[in-house]
């Protein structure tokens, strides 16, 4: 009869769903109607070819079946319409007591914030004393402001992730079979894939016999069924064993980096005043940074390190790097012992896009290296720890395929004839010989002392990055 077959049509269609479908990538639709329609069509034209039919009926039946795929589809996408409109008509999202009470400790704290900058007016008549005391105390009200600000932005950023973290119970299962041919047993998925930025996969795992697979074996896994290159995080764990796991797999970047660093102490002191940190953040971010303590010595060093260590922790934790550098100034002024300042030289690159980021509090120029020629890159702002109102201006440029950038403290810069510095390391950066980062640091740390006016603690930072 006529309408078996488009009962053995839909079957066909039926069987490709399940042996391929995801519906996550709302491919089901296509799958069905594109294996309903060409069963039809075979089905048809290999009677008419059998009976010897004239060419306009296959003609016909060639059109039959493409019609039965557009009708397949056309259902696919109006049943996904009806699904997801909402219930009852009402087009209101629906709050979640978690975010509602997210959202009211945010404004508690910027609330509290306000209140605390609101400062009384001195009278006429007023020591000196007392008004420095009062500047002190009016200093101090400021940062603790700035902090409870910068608070209520962080619940705002951690609701926002939480939110953004979601479970997919579909991709799951098909994790979980895969993996399970590996010995792998996986407990739970969850996704982070906010929007603009690259997928992140949490995967709570072990193996179920004494054996150890390699994470980057279960990222090829991952890679086939999310139909993207994935790779465990850095600093993850290499091999998953028995012990219950949880390991972070992100998208393959699309460049990798190199850096070097070369110091130099003031001749007078043991201990450098400079301090350096470089990390990686898993959003496929390749944090440097510089601070530089004031003076030299023990103390200034303890400073800079200690501002550096904050802000890698802060990054790792999830804020952003101006909120960052906001809390540590902050915490600085705080302070009640004498202020010691730290300027803070920070480059951000994104290894997906080549995009780098800069932030500059107090710290001197910054060069980058390209195809044609050497880029100054300056910033301004005053060191942080001097005022509780820190001015930000984010800086950004693009790096390219084996670009170099080339960070500094102000005792290198220093260090060269007076008015023509950013000139001459030009040049000397221009001229550098081809070398690893570590190489090229060390060699310009040798042109800059042949000046021989070297009076502070200098550091250099290189890092270039390469296209995998």
């Amino acid at each position: 009869m006529e309408w078996t077959k488009y009962v053995l049509s839909m079957i066909f269609g039926g069987c490709l769903l399940i042996l391929f479908g995801r519906k996550e990538e709302g491919r089901d639709k296509w799958l069905l109607g594109a294996g309903s329609g060409a069963c039809l069509a075979v089905m048809e034209l290999t009677v008419q070819y059998m009976l010897g039919d004239a060419p306009w009926k296959m003609a016909i039946s060639v059109m039959k079946g493409t019609a039965f795929f557009s009708a397949v589809v056309l259902a696919g996408y109006i049943k996904e319409w009806i699904s997801s409109r909402p219930e009852g008509g009402n087009v209101m999202e629906i709050a979640h007591p978690v975010r509602q009470w997210m959202e009211d400790y945010q404004e508690s704290f910027a609330q509290l914030s306000r209140s605390f900058c609101m400062v009384p007016q001195l009278a006429d008549g007023t020591s000196r004393g007392e008004r420095i005391l009062q500047d002190r105390l009016v200093e101090s009200r400021m940062a603790a402001a700035g902090q409870l600000r910068e608070m209520s932005q962080i619940l705002v950023g951690t609701m926002e992730r939480i939110y953004s973290t979601k479970e997919d119970a579909g991709l799951e299962q098909e994790i979980s079979r895969r993996l399970r041919i590996l010995g792998v047993q996986v407990h739970k998925v969850f996704f982070y894939n906010p929007q603009g930025r690259k997928r992140q996969a949490y995967i709570t795992m072990n193996t179920r016999r004494k054996i150890c697979v390699p994470s980057k074996k279960i990222a090829s896994v991952l890679s086939e069924i999310l139909e993207c290159e994935m790779m465990p995080a850095r600093d993850s764990r290499s091999f998953i064993s028995q012990e219950r796991v949880t390991v972070l797999f992100v998208e393959g970047v699309a460049y990798n980096v190199l850096y070097g660093v070369k110091k130099e102490t003031r001749p007078d002191e043991a201990v450098s005043g400079d301090n350096f940190s470089v990390f990686w953040l898993p959003e496929g971010q390749f944090c440097a940074g510089l601070s530089d303590g004031m003076g030299s010595g023990v103390l200034a060093c303890s400073q800079s390190e200690l501002v550096l260590d904050l802000f890698e922790q802060f990054l790792e934790a999830g804020f952003s790097r101006e909120t960052a550098v906001r809390m540590i100034n902050s915490s600085i002024v705080l302070q009640p012992d004498d202020l010691v300042f730290s300027t803070m030289d920070i480059a951000s690159i994104d290894l997906y896009t080549g995009v780098c980021d800069f932030l500059k509090v107090g710290a001197c120029a910054s060069f980058l290296k390209k195809e044609n020629g050497v880029e100054c890159i300056r910033g301004l702002g005053i060191p942080a720890g001097v005022s509780s109102q820190i001015s930000l201006e984010p800086i950004r440029l693009r790096m390219y395929d084996g670009n170099l950038l080339f960070l500094m403290t102000d005792g290198v810069i220093g260090a060269l004839p007076e008015g023509q510095e950013e000139e001459i390391m030009k040049d000397l950066i221009w001229n550098l010989p081809q070398g690893t980062p570590t190489e090229m640091a060390e060699r310009l740390m040798e042109q800059v002392k042949a000046y021989g006016q070297a009076a502070d603690d200098m550091t250099i930072l290189v890092a270039g990055i390469w296209r995998r």
